[in-house]
């Protein structure tokens, strides 16, 4: 969704209140997180030919746990003021792309599903959540799986 700039263009100087919602788009989020939408309010001006906006944003995130990889959603909250190059003859503005940007470098890319998450078995797999009893059988086989292993293995060939 777009912001409409005709009554800020007409009244220039004069503040208008912005109460906004931008749902998600997939050609602006990264791989792991995704943002499905955004709650923008406060006010704006339009002087000369930029928008100044001064905003509080709520946006709703969804992202893989670092531990387990279920999906995450969290809610990111911030306040920001900046500004958009209203071009000649522009009747509005997309914000999504500069808003995300906003949120994604305040958000914390290393969420939990729950703070003490289990994780994943470190040799098959398992969502030890889900199986918290999950006994893997390691078999014993002569490759190292960790750099200690590897730099114990190299000393005693």
């Amino acid at each position: 969704m777009k912001l409409e700039l005709q009554q800020f263009v007409d009244h220039a100087g004069q503040r208008f209140p912005i109460d906004l919602v931008l749902q998600g788009r997939k050609d602006v989020d990264d791989d792991l997180r995704t943002v499905t939408e955004i709650k923008m309010t406060g006010e704006g001006f339009a002087q000369l030919s930029t928008l100044y906006l001064d905003l509080h944003l709520a946006a709703k995130i969804r992202q893989p746990c670092r531990r387990c990889l279920q999906q995450v959603v969290t809610t990111e909250e911030l306040d920001e003021a900046f500004e958009v190059a209203i071009q000649p003859g522009v009747e509005a503005v997309d914000l999504w792309p500069d808003v995300v940007r906003l949120v994604l470098s305040a958000h914390d890319p290393n969420v939990l599903c729950k703070p003490d998450c289990l994780g994943l078995c470190p040799i098959c797999g398992t969502d030890l959540n889900r199986e918290p009893n999950h006994k893997c059988d390691d078999d014993e086989d002569d490759e190292p799986r960790t750099l200690r292993d590897l730099a114990a293995w190299l000393t005693d060939s």
